[in-house]
């Protein structure tokens, strides 16, 4: 009696499950059929934007670091003890502005001193004695003119290594680097100073393949100032056609103008290359633009509350729109959100 009671209640479960999946069904496909007509008769849903003419910007942002536009190492041809430093890391100067002080005592006491003192000591005695002998004619003038040149080089070697006690820069610019300190010895050769122009800079960047190729010198650079303080505008100036082969990026240089001193030797800052400023484009808002396997553009076009799909050709994007070149007229109507049901003829609703 059991069982009949249990196989009785099994037999009432499946039947009511089947009966359910059927009215379920039944009821879905009513829905289905109730979506698309009204799809039909009402049009789909969309969101639909005009295509536009006017100003039309694309730009390529890089980051740059900041260099002086000429800059010029200082350094002396003699050791020699800093007597005084006159200025101090990015301080403004002057051409010719003394810069560091040297001992005038320590050049003498170098080897090239005295080596270079000699020499011009022995030139001298010869050439006064040939000035006595002159009027007697025991030397003849082509002699006398020999041993003056040689006098005069003498000379000015002698007065090169006395003279580099005053180092300075020989262009106006700021302090970028400066190692020296009072009571130091200079080492020969060795940069101790570094000097910059600032009213102009170049800026350095690296970019991908993909820019490089958009990128050419003459186009133009707007380079954000430090801290957002203002605008410097320049020129792209050169770029590389080599990748580095440790970035697979390309250099590019740009010059910019920097009298408002905006833009600090040595930092990195923001900056967009300009690659098109078209200011009669015509262009879409780019969510329209759809691409098919062939890698060729098209759009949904709205033309009495149907759509019908148009093969176009762009020519440049930015971050909202595409230059149409060729497919679309101004003020056409396309799709921009709402593809998925759409097809040739489909009625749309926005």
């Amino acid at each position: 009696m059991r069982k009949i009671v249990v196989l009785g209640l099994i037999g009432f479960f499946v039947i009511a499950v089947l009966l359910r999946i059927q009215i379920i069904e039944s009821l879905s496909g009513k829905e289905a059929v109730g979506i698309e007509q009204y799809y039909k008769t009402n049009g789909i849903p969309v969101e639909a934007d005009i295509v536009k003419r006017g100003p039309f910007r694309v730009s390529c942002r890089v980051n740059a670091m900041v260099l002086g536009h000429t800059q010029v190492e200082i350094s002396t041809p003699v050791a020699a003890k800093i007597l005084r430093v006159h200025h101090k890391v990015g301080d403004m100067v002057k051409a010719n502005e003394v810069i560091i002080s040297l001992d005038k005592e320590d050049p003498k006491s170098s080897a090239q001193y005295r080596q270079l003192s000699a020499v011009f000591e022995t030139t001298l005695k010869n050439y006064t004695r040939m000035m006595e002998l002159r009027d007697s004619g025991a030397v003849s003038q082509s002699q006398l003119d020999e041993i003056k040149m040689k006098l005069d080089v003498d000379r000015a070697n002698l007065e090169s290594v006395i003279e580099a006690v005053s180092l300075s820069s020989s262009i106006d610019g700021i302090i970028l680097d400066l190692n020296a300190r009072e009571g130091e010895f200079i080492t020969p050769m060795r940069p101790v100073a570094v000097v910059a122009r600032v009213d102009r800079v170049r800026l350095v960047a690296e970019v991908s393949e993909s820019d490089i190729r958009r990128i050419e010198p003459g186009q133009r650079v707007f380079a954000n100032g430090n801290h957002g303080e203002g605008m410097s505008m320049g020129t792209v100036t050169k770029i590389s056609l080599n990748a580095n082969p440790k970035t697979g990026l390309f250099r590019v240089e740009m010059e910019t103008d920097n009298r408002s001193n905006i833009l600090k030797i040595g930092t990195y800052t923001a900056a967009q290359i300009e690659i098109i400023n078209d200011s009669m484009a015509l262009y879409a808002d780019l969510r329209a633009i759809q691409q098919d396997a062939d890698g060729s553009f098209y759009v949904y076009r709205i033309v009495d509350d149907q759509v019908s799909r148009k093969t176009i050709k762009i020519t440049g994007m930015n971050d909202e729109y595409a230059r149409i070149l060729s497919g679309l007229e101004e003020n056409d109507m396309v799709v921009v959100s709402g593809f998925t049901r759409l097809s040739d003829m489909t009625k749309v609703a926005y």
